[in-house]
Formats: C-alpha cells, structure tokens, sequence
C-alpha cells in the first residue's frame, strides 16, 4: 500500500510514520520542513511543501492508496487563518482528481457524531474548547463539515489529551458508551490512525478513543 501522510513530523505524525513503515507500506510525508525528518527508509520518500499549494498536493497524490492527515490545528483562543481547514479543501480536490478514497483524520469529541452517547467525553469536551479555544473548535467543526460532505471514505479518529508517554497498545474505542481516561499516548494514536487502513469498521465514522 502506497500511504502518503501530511503533518509527518509532527507529535503523532512522526509515530504514523513509524507504523505505517513498520506495517510494510511504501510511505510518502509530505512536510512543510524537510529537514526535520531524521530517518531513512527504503520505503520512505520525503515531499518538501504547503497544504494549500494545489499543484503540489496534486502531484504528491498520484499513485497513493491512502492518506493520513496529522497537521495540528492551533491551541489558541484566537488566529487568523483557518490553515489546517484550508488545506483540507486542497486535499480533498488532489484525492478526486487522483481517485484516491481512503482519508484518516483526527479530531476531538468536541465534534459531535450521531452514533455518541451523553457521557463526559462527549459532553465537557465541546463546554471547554468552546470556553478556551473557540476558533480551533469552529475550525475542527468545520473540518468535519467538509469531509461528510465529502465522497471519500474517510475516518476521523477522536481523542481529547494527547501525552507524550509511552507506547501501550492498549487503546480503548467508544463513542461515549464505553469507560475511558481522556489522556492518551500519541505513539498510540499514531499506531491506531495506520491501524485504520486495514479496517473498514470505521468509515464515515468518529471513534472516540482513550486509555
């Protein structure tokens, strides 16, 4: 499987690297900075770019199976640019112009999804980034606007608090039916995000997960 991952040097992008390789894929990161990308991998090819560079994104797609998207979004109570909200609109144009389905994104329960129960990882979630980081969560609301818009077979993986802690492999899926820690590696992230591109039991889903 050829996957090609945006935000690959990043807190969860570098772990999607590292899983994606690890499973035997032929993986391209596509990086706003080259030179922070310190390993080496026969099967591991590096594309020096922006998101919203529609030429570029459009080349780096051809001959991919899947794309994982790890850009972060700012934790900010304000900013300017919706950037990550921006490149996805990119994105998505380069994946149908190149027929390429498979998407794996991210966000946080404070998206709501059909299938969530009320429990605290569906409810506070959303109270606080409305309360703290009010552009993020209009920017992630909006994100997961265009990609049930959208035609791809997309998967948004949710979680609330990040840590950069250890590799557990014991992750925890729910969609507020199930008892979780909101705290979570992002090595597992990283490992659950590839993990889903052997999966179809979340597309067009959200799953929460947690520790």
């Amino acid at each position: 499987m050829n996957v090609i991952i945006f935000g690959a040097t990043g807190g969860i992008g570098k772990w999607a690297v590292k899983y994606a390789l690890q499973s035997g894929y032929h993986v391209t990161a596509y990086v706003r900075n080259a030179q922070k990308i310190t390993q080496t991998d026969a099967h591991l090819t590096v594309i020096q770019g922006d998101i919203y560079d529609q030429q570029k994104m459009t080349k780096a797609l051809s001959g991919q199976d899947a794309v994982v998207w790890c850009v972060g979004i700012p934790m900010k109570k304000s900013y300017q640019k919706m950037e990550s909200l921006e490149g996805h609109k990119v994105l998505i144009q380069a994946m149908e112009a190149n027929q390429v389905k498979r998407l794996v994104d991210w966000g946080t329960p404070s998206v709501h999804f059909e299938q969530d129960k009320k429990s605290l990882i569906t409810v506070v979630p959303g109270i606080m980034a409305g309360l703290l980081f009010p552009q993020a969560k209009k920017e992630m609301l909006a994100i997961a606007k265009v990609l049930q818009e959208s035609n791809l077979d997309w998967t948004l993986v949710r979680f609330m608090a990040p840590q950069n802690t250890s590799y557990t492999g014991n992750v925890k899926v729910g969609f507020g039916d199930r008892k979780m820690k909101f705290s979570i590696s992002r090595e597992d992230i990283g490992a659950f995000m590839i993990k889903m591109l052997d999966s179809d039991t979340y597309i067009h889903s959200m799953p929460i997960i947690g520790s």
